[in-house]
């Protein structure tokens, strides 16, 4: 190779016209670091430039055009060539460790996942990147990292953090099924993406396989405690979490039954049917839970039959907090599944670029992985966090719970 080739390396690439000095100034030095990291492979191979050992195995070969690809870049550079003499005497091209490495286009993997969580689509890889990453390179690219994100979810320890909660819910793909969530809620008010199952719908074979997943990872309450489930309406939900811990209070979510209860009554009863149910959220205690759903019965009952018979339905489980007598700061968090409704809003807006799931890949539980992987980085912490001590204290088994005479703060809610 010519003593100059080094020097002109960083020069036989124009910058773009236009572009900024600055960035065409960094373009030029991730030429010059290439060629730099090359020539010093080659002198240690084959020696000092000009001074060939006769019986030396390896030998220079000139040099030719190759690539550099880095930070979503694909920059040329001039790439020396070296032969190598066998035990048969004859010479072989030797590959640069340093240029296989630089020539890999899977360098640019990160920066391709990172663009397309960011919304890019992989037709547009190809003119953001300066035709440095294909479609298809995309494709491959976004394949292998996603596939990743499904054992980086699925393999975290989760007898490691300490849970009082559960939530549940299905986020529809149309017509590539559902996928149900689950929402882990820990003593320290943090919340946490367990797992996830594909499944045709929202059916208790798919919500039980989750739930079995769960507990076979190490998933459950804390020692002596009952769990609390937060769910909506959902039967196979509710036959899942019973299924796998028959204690479980569930405290069903009182914003699905408000909307519910909405479809029944007149426009012009709306306005006290929703000062009722703000009752029952700010109420605290299990008398006044009771109190105030038994007035808003009363109210629903005196209108609409079928209003009635929906609200009867979920009965107590309205006021599975109330009756814990904890303080009305959790109510905020804990009277509802607005938590996982968020998370699978913010699912939704992560996978908004797919026009068409293949549940006969593992298309839907790449995409789902990466999402709620991604979702869980901006949580924050339940509201009245402080005061889950006193839940805890609640959701003891009653055996444990200390003395006196009485029902116990933490007896199961009582039927309608």
């Amino acid at each position: 190779m010519k003593k100059n080739n080094l020097k002109n390396a960083s020069a036989q690439a124009e910058p773009p016209i236009n572009e900024h000095p600055f960035l065409a100034h960094v373009r030029e030095k991730l030429r010059l670091v290439a060629g730099q990291i090359l020539a010093e492979e080659v002198s240690k191979l084959c020696g000092p430039s000009h001074y060939p050992q006769p019986e030396a195995v390896y030998r220079r070969a000139g040099s030719e055009n190759g690539v550099c690809y880095a930070e979503g870049r694909k920059e040329k550079v001039l790439r020396p060539r070296v032969r190598r003499r066998g035990a048969d005497g004859k010479e072989r091209e030797h590959e640069l460790a340093g240029y296989q490495a630089m020539s890999d286009p899977a360098n640019n993997a990160m920066h391709v996942v990172k663009s397309m969580m960011a919304g890019m689509t992989t037709r547009s890889q190809e003119w953001a990147g300066e035709e440095a990453t294909s479609k298809s390179s995309a494709c491959r690219h976004w394949i292998e990292a996603t596939g990743a994100k499904i054992a980086e979810l699925r393999e975290r320890d989760l007898k490691a953090t300490p849970f009082f909660g559960l939530m549940l819910d299905g986020v529809s793909l149309g017509a590539g099924g559902m996928v149900v969530v689950a929402l882990g809620l820990a003593v320290d008010g943090s919340k946490h993406v367990r797992d996830f199952e594909p499944g045709a719908s929202e059916n208790t074979a798919v919500t039980k396989a989750l739930v079995a997943r769960l507990q076979t990872r190490g998933f459950g309450p804390l020692a002596g405690h009952r769990l609390l489930a937060v769910l909506d309406g959902s039967a196979p939900l509710h036959t899942a979490v019973l299924a796998a811990w028959p204690d479980a209070l569930i405290q069903r979510c009182v914003v699905h039954k408000e909307r519910n209860l909405y479809g029944y009554l007149r426009n012009g009863d709306h306005a006290e049917a929703a000062r009722l149910w703000r009752r029952l959220r700010l109420a605290q205690g299990d008398a006044a839970g009771r109190e105030a759903l038994a007035q808003l019965r009363a109210f629903v009952a005196a209108r609409n039959a079928a209003a009635v018979a929906s609200l009867d339905e979920a009965g107590d489980q309205l006021v599975t907090l109330h009756t814990l007598d904890v303080p009305s700061t959790l109510h905020v968090s804990l009277l509802s599944t607005n938590a996982i409704e968020n998370v699978m809003r913010n699912y939704r807006s992560q996978t908004a670029k797919v026009s068409r799931w293949d549940p006969a890949t593992n298309q839907i539980s790449r995409w789902t992985a990466t999402a709620l992987l991604q979702v869980e980085r901006g949580f924050n912490r339940i509201k009245g966090h402080d005061q889950i001590p006193k839940l805890l204290q609640a959701l003891a088994l009653p055996s444990l719970t200390s003395g006196g005479g009485g029902a116990s703060p933490s007896t199961p809610p009582r039927a309608l």
